[in-house]
C-alpha cells in the first residue's frame, strides 16, 4: 500500500510537468505558424537595413544594456495590470470614484509599457529559429489580444460606458497576459533565448596554459575552432598576434570559428552578432552578452591559452 501511495504522488508531482510540455509541443508542432513567420521576420531585418537601422536594432536588444531590454520592460505592463486589477477590486467592494480613476490610469500606463515591450520582444524574437520562433509567435499574439482587449476596457472606462463590462475585459486580458507569460519564461528557460550561451560550469577553464594548436597550422585571417580543457575556443592571427574568445556565441550558440572577418570583430554565422577579437566586447547584436576572451601565447612552435585574469 505505501509503495501505491508513493507511486501516486510521484505521479501527481509530474503532472504539471507533463501539462506544460504538452501545451510547448503542440505549439512547437503548429507549421501554420511559419507563413506569418516568415514573412515578418523578413519585414523586421528590413525595417533595420544600413547602418542607422542596425544601431537601432542595437539599442532594441539592449547591447547597451549588458542584457536583453525586452524582459526589463515587460514589468510594466504586468505591474501595471496587477496594479488595476486590485485596484478595480477595492472599487468594487469600496464604490469609491477616485479609487476606479488609478485603476485606469494603471490600465493606461501597462498599454504603453506593453507597447514599448512588443518592439523589443519583436526585435528580439527576428532572430529566433524553429520552436523558438513557433512559441515566440504563439506568446507575442497572446499578448497582442491581451492589449486589444486592454484598450478596449480603458475605451469603455474613459467614456463611462458599463463599466462592469470594461472591468470584465481587462479581467480577461490579465488572464491572457498571464499565459503570455508563462510562455515567454519558458522561452528564457527552457528555449534559453535571451541568456548568455558561454555562461557555463567551465568558465575559467583553462586555467593554466594549454597548447591548442602548431603555429604552422593556423592560418592568418582564418578563424579556427581549437579545444582547451572542454571549451570549444576561436582563434584568429591576423598582424602577428593571436586572438582567443569563445568559439560559442553568447547570443544562441553559433559557432562563431565558422563565421567571417568584419574589422576587428567576427561576426557569427547563425545571426551576424559582432565580437571583438581582442576582448569579446559587443560590437554589434543582437547578442547583449560579450563573448569570454583568452590569453595566449607561443611556446615551442605550439599556441597556448588560457582563462584571461588567470596568473
Amino acid at each position: 500500500m505505501a509503495k501505491r501511495f508513493r507511486k501516486l504522488a510521484t505521479l501527481l508531482r509530474r503532472i504539471p510537468g507533463m501539462a506544460n510540455d504538452a501545451i510547448i509541443d503542440t505549439i512547437a508542432k503548429q507549421e501554420w505558424l511559419d507563413q506569418a513567420a516568415d514573412p515578418l521576420q523578413e519585414a523586421v531585418h528590413g525595417a533595420f537595413a544600413g547602418e542607422g537601422g542596425r544601431a537601432l536594432k542595437n539599442a532594441l536588444h539592449g547591447t547597451w544594456l549588458g542584457h536583453p531590454l525586452h524582459p526589463a520592460l515587460t514589468n510594466i505592463p504586468i505591474g501595471a495590470w496587477t496594479v488595476a486589477a486590485v485596484l478595480d477590486v477595492l472599487e468594487a467592494v469600496s464604490d469609491r470614484e477616485e479609487i476606479g480613476t488609478a485603476a485606469d490610469a494603471a490600465v493606461a500606463i501597462g498599454i504603453a509599457g506593453a507597447l514599448g515591450s512588443a518592439i523589443t520582444g519583436l526585435t528580439d524574437w527576428s532572430d529566433t529559429s524553429d520552436k523558438g520562433r513557433r512559441v515566440g509567435l504563439a506568446h507575442g499574439l497572446l499578448n497582442i489580444a491581451a492589449t486589444g482587449l486592454y484598450v478596449t476596457s480603458l475605451v469603455m472606462r474613459r467614456r463611462n460606458r458599463n463599466r462592469g463590462t470594461a472591468i470584465g475585459l481587462s479581467m480577461l486580458g490579465y488572464a491572457i497576459s498571464s499565459s503570455s507569460a508563462w510562455l515567454g519564461g519558458h522561452l528564457v528557460f527552457g528555449e534559453q533565448i535571451g541568456v548568455d550561451h558561454t555562461a557555463t560550469a567551465d568558465a575559467g577553464k583553462p586555467k593554466e596554459f594549454v597548447a591548442v594548436i602548431s603555429v604552422g597550422d593556423l592560418r592568418d585571417e582564418t578563424p579556427t575552432r581549437v579545444v582547451a580543457e572542454g571549451v570549444a575556443i576561436c582563434l584568429v592571427r591576423r598582424r602577428g598576434h593571436v586572438f582567443a574568445i569563445t568559439d560559442t556565441c553568447p547570443h544562441l550558440g553559433g559557432p562563431l570559428s565558422e563565421g567571417k572577418l568584419v574589422g576587428d570583430a567576427i561576426q557569427c554565422p547563425w545571426h551576424q552578432s559582432e565580437l571583438a577579437l581582442d576582448d569579446g566586447h559587443v560590437v554589434n547584436g543582437p547578442t547583449t552578452f560579450p563573448a569570454r576572451s583568452f590569453e595566449t601565447r607561443i611556446r615551442d612552435g605550439k599556441i597556448e591559452v588560457r582563462s584571461e585574469g588567470e596568473k
